[in-house]
């Protein structure tokens, strides 16, 4: 895999002084802290509906309640980041060795001493790095409007404490780490995609014709849908670990994953993301550039 550090290289510092990749990453950003702020809003429409009511009835208007719980609105934004991140990371793998293939750069390349294998390796471990990026550019930008609008509690019915602050770190930790594998093999089958793909606009529109058919009709699968990546990834029907965590802290007893799934989401996602990677070096191997 000759050239697979050089390709890392200069396809990082294509995106780095991409201002359309710029332009994506503040706006992952933005959607993770507007989804915080959308439920702070509501919130306070609670609030001032319950208020209107009283003086309706004419009685007093109720006091304000408390800041509310931090848990669940920052799981929502982190959700709603994700989500978008995943498409964007879908487009941009799939646009990868399709698209410089159209514009012959893959050809350019090969002149530096880059194997094929190294163009489809390098672009890979590119992956990891910006599925990385985009979870933790989604991760604190969610956070800090959490910590902006909300207080970090532990979940509470009453006086009872149903979820300690430290369970429910642990188990954000867990729902991080299940989130990682699934985006990774997302990232792959975008790869696949383009080596098969005869250009950029195509490679694209395939990728999310299939990603999203399948998001829109995994419910219909049941159980069996936990078979590929994707179910684990958070989505517009969203079933990943992280949607559990959400759940966990709002106070419901059903949410979370049972300990077997939680391990088939944890090591299922690599053998596909490895098949998928090995499918599109194979391509790229016997395809012209």
């Amino acid at each position: 895999m000759t050239g697979t550090l050089r390709t890392l290289r200069a396809e990082w510092y294509r995106l780095v002084r991409s201002r359309a990749v710029l332009g994506a990453a503040l706006f992952v950003a933005a959607v993770a802290a507007l989804r915080v702020f959308a439920a702070r809003m509501s919130e306070l429409a609670g609030y001032a509906a319950e208020v209107q009511r009283a003086l309706s009835r004419g009685t007093p208007a109720p006091p304000a309640p408390p800041v509310g719980n931090a848990w669940a609105p920052f799981a929502d934004g982190w959700l709603a980041g994700l989500t978008v991140a995943t498409l964007l990371l879908i487009i941009l793998a799939a646009r990868s060795l399709a698209g410089d293939r159209e514009s012959g750069l893959l050809r350019v390349a090969r002149t530096r001493s880059v194997s094929r294998a190294g163009l489809v390796a390098g672009r890979a471990l590119l992956g990891l790095l910006l599925v990385v990026t985009a979870m933790l550019l989604t991760g604190v930008a969610s956070l800090a409007a959490a910590a902006w609008w909300f207080d970090f509690l532990p979940v509470q019915e009453g006086s009872y404490v149903l979820v300690s602050t430290p369970e429910l770190r642990l188990e954000l930790l867990r729902a991080v780490a299940a989130t990682l594998p699934p985006l990774m093999a997302t990232w792959c089958f975008g790869l696949w995609i383009s080596s098969i793909a005869r250009g950029g606009t195509g490679a694209v529109s395939g990728a999310l014709a299939l990603y999203l058919g399948f998001d829109l009709f995994k419910a219909v699968l049941g159980d069996r849908q936990y078979l590929a990546f994707a179910a684990f990834n958070p989505s517009f029907v969203d079933h990943s670990c992280l949607k559990e965590f959400a759940g966990i802290a709002r106070g419901f007893s059903d949410a979370g994953y049972s300990s077997t799934l939680y391990a088939q989401n944890l090591w299922l996602p690599w053998p596909q993301a490895v098949l998928l990677l090995l499918l599109a070096g194979w391509i790229t191997s016997r395809r012209a550039l």
